[in-house]
């Protein structure tokens, strides 16, 4: 009897989303390389290990892995984002039929996944590059999941998908087609971005309250666990609350942590596309670099003497203005992360639904959270800037004042908190009130006579000034 589908590369993600298709009744057939020494039986050994995956076949011959799927053949990869997927697909193709579905599950480059998909149009093969969020966890018992690409393989993989993926608070599967081309990988490799700010934003929270305000871990686990009945709850505000109250042989295990915060580039990936389409993602982008800075430790070492100063703890410090500052960031950041998608959306023709999107985020990935719940209904109804939008704007508007003055206590501190910054310099930078481009186009026209727009002057004249008196 032929197996429903096949799943390439058992790694923990891998692993995770067979022993969930398992436990929901599929028949599986299962792939992994066997590299001598290294990765040995690996898919037999998985299937002795996990009672989901007991009825499951397991292979290391990519031909007979094929030849167990039934048709049309649904493979779905796990494998490493670059140059391993590139070349399993290559292996895969000359051994699949026209109308069977292949599926990227891995974080690959959206621009990767565009054209793969073009050229395995052109050859009568379904493909789709599906971003999964939800670590190990939601890849167990329900991820958040965005494929894109081929329509017609979406609709003949969704039953599957769907009855994997989380459920968001309407009981809906957190899984729906997100457009055509590399749609899916764009929105997940922005989740990621988003995700990126959103962790920062927290770590400059505990910086705020640890080093200026003087609580112990276990104390901001405790401010932060008052925001979980709050709109401020999130999946990583839950996490990051028991992070802080762990001890290891009576010591907080975070101060027992290298502050040094790696990556696997998705984040770059964001910036450089929100660059590319024009839009600013300034708080993906000072996150980002927060954790490059965090690991040049040679550095850091040595220019510590600079700040190192005896710091007097203000513990009059409100969790209020931490609170408003925290949500007033956090909407910059999400306004800046579906900025980049509608930019994209609109110069690829991918006409992604925001809400829909929204609602695939809301369970399942590492940025659910009670906001994301609100952007749902708020997309279904407003098809502008998200901070234009008159709640966020009033709730940003009402805020900012608390945010600017955390980034005067983090300042006088000498804290590092990028992210906060970034949030009120956006909100700055966004005002019309102290105008400050206009001295750049006049440079630009000083020395590249690129010209300049008058303000009133609705026309598309270009003025040039004679800055040049000799």
């Amino acid at each position: 009897m032929k197996s429903q589908l096949g799943v390439v590369g058992l790694g923990i993600m891998g692993t995770g989303l067979s022993r969930n298709l398992g436990r929901n009744g599929y028949a599986l057939s299962l792939f992994n390389r066997h590299l001598e020494g290294v990765e040995e039986r690996v898919a037999l050994r998985a299937i002795d290990t996990y009672e989901e995956l007991k009825s499951a076949r397991g292979f290391d011959d990519l031909t007979s892995f094929v030849e167990s799927l039934d048709t049309p053949r649904i493979i779905i990869l796990m494998v490493n984002a670059g140059a391993a997927t590139g070349e399993m697909i290559s292996s895969l193709v000359p051994l699949m039929s026209k109308g069977d579905v292949l599926m990227d599950g891995g974080n690959a480059h959206y621009l990767d996944t565009v054209e793969r998909e073009n050229i395995l149009r052109h050859m009568g093969i379904h493909y789709l590059g599906c971003g999964i969020s939800g670590g190990v966890e939601g890849a167990l018992n329900g991820p958040s999941i965005m494929p894109g690409g081929s329509l017609e393989g979406y609709e003949i993989v969704a039953p599957i998908l769907k009855s994997i993926a989380a459920l968001d608070l309407n009981g809906e599967p957190c899984c729906a087609y997100i457009g055509p081309g590399g749609a899916g990988h764009f929105a997940k490799m922005v989740h990621n971005g988003i995700e990126y700010a959103e962790m920062q934003l927290l770590s400059e929270v505990y910086s705020v309250l640890r080093w200026a305000v003087g609580l112990t871990p276990d104390h901001i686990a405790e401010v932060f666990k008052g925001w979980t009945n709050t709109e401020a709850a999130s999946y990583l505000v839950d996490i990051t609350l028991n992070i802080l109250r762990e001890k290891e042989d009576d010591q907080w295990v975070i101060d027992s942590i290298l502050d040094s915060a790696g990556n696997k580039g998705t984040g770059a990936w964001a910036v450089q596309a929100a660059a590319s389409f024009g839009v600013p993602a300034m708080m993906i982008t000072a996150a980002l670099h927060a954790r490059y800075l965090s690991g040049q430790r040679h550095i850091r070492i040595h220019l510590d003497d600079i700040t190192r100063k005896q710091n007097k703890k203000d513990a009059s410090l409100g969790t209020t203005d931490l609170f408003n500052a925290y949500q007033v960031s956090r909407l910059i950041n999400y306004h800046e992360g579906f900025a980049i998608i509608r930019a994209a959306s609109a110069q690829y023709g991918w006409e992604i639904n925001l809400s829909q999107l929204s609602a695939v985020w809301t369970n399942g990935c590492i940025i659910r959270s009670a906001m994301m719940n609100q952007f749902t209904s708020l997309w279904a109804t407003w098809n502008d800037e998200l901070i234009l939008h008159p709640y966020i704007k009033g709730i940003i508007v009402s805020g900012w004042s608390s945010l600017r003055r955390i980034n005067h206590v983090a300042s006088s501190e000498t804290l590092f908190t990028p992210c906060l910054v970034a949030a009120s310099q956006y909100i700055s930078g966004a005002s019309l009130r102290y105008p400050s481009a206009n001295l750049i186009q006049a440079q630009r026209d000083y020395f590249g006579f690129h010209g300049f727009k008058k303000i009133g002057d609705r026309s598309d004249t270009v003025y040039h000034f004679p800055w040049k008196k000799d």
